[in-house]
């Protein structure tokens, strides 16, 4: 797989591209390996051990290579999408999106998987706000692509949960921010009650295939796309997207902000 790049509006020097795609080849060999493992392993044990292993083990192996399945999939369907983005061929089909419904259900959707996989004690919480930050019980629609801006969601509560290892509370606060002579936005918040981003980090955690430190991570593994698809969909929508660490060390907050069309508010 070979992938062009440009920089400051002229071509990369032709080391720089070999390098990235060796670290692009690299990063999907050792991503692809795990489960490839994963699911040859239990299945040969299966085939030669499959008269002798207990109802409930054979039950265990299969739901191994579920989830190494699922594992393949993701991997291989966010390199298609980075592809996507990077020849320009990704289309956002919008239409009006109520913004606390898809988050309610990206939160709802992270509980479950949280509920079934993991151990450490989450909490999510969803404010809806006003542009001077005081409580509403609605905020306006936008148009925008439901499924790509859900794809989004789920990975910024995706890296909520991996930022805070031991738990916590996951909040996302939605809210119109109008601001002079600047377009109104919709505002997404989603911050967590981790350890925070190192601040050489910051600056980069969009790029692609970086990671940050994995002492600060629930899991080693990860393509490092997720947080450059999700700027890359948000920048097709018009939008911006940053992170910042709160204060006093309470988590780090990543920001969305999508326009509001007139007509819809």
């Amino acid at each position: 797989m070979t992938i062009s790049y440009e920089h400051s509006g002229e071509s990369m020097a032709s080391e720089e591209i070999e390098l990235l795609n060796a670290e692009l080849l690299g990063t999907v060999s050792h991503e692809l390996r795990g489960p490839l493992a994963s699911i040859k392993g239990y299945a040969a044990t299966l085939l030669r051990h499959e008269r002798r292993l207990a109802r409930e083990e054979r039950h265990q192996f299969l739901l191994a290579i579920n989830e190494a399945s699922d594992r393949l999939e993701i991997i291989i369907e966010r390199l298609l999408e980075i592809s996507q983005l990077e020849t320009d061929q990704l289309v956002i089909e919008r239409s009006a999106v109520d913004a606390t419904h898809l988050v309610g259900e990206a939160i709802a959707a992270a509980e479950s998987k949280i509920a079934l996989s993991m151990t450490d004690r989450f909490t999510f919480q969803l404010h809806l706000q006003h542009a001077d930050g005081s409580p509403s019980h609605t905020v306006p629609l936008i148009l925008a692509d439901q499924r790509r801006l859900r794809e989004v969601l789920d990975n910024l509560l995706e890296n909520a949960v991996k930022y805070s290892p031991e738990g916590g509370i996951v909040k996302v606060t939605v809210r119109p921010v109008i601001l002079a002579q600047q377009p109104k936005m919709l505002e997404i918040c989603v911050c967590d009650s981790g350890k925070g981003i190192p601040s050489d980090h910051l600056e980069r955690i969009f790029d692609r295939f970086h990671r940050v430190d994995t002492s600060l991570t629930r899991e080693v593994n990860g393509l490092g796309l997720g947080l450059t698809i999700c700027k890359r969909i948000v920048e097709l929508h018009g939008g911006v997207i940053w992170a910042e660490n709160r204060p006093l060390g309470e988590g780090s907050a990543f920001y969305m902000r999508l326009p509001m069309d007139d007509v819809l508010v």
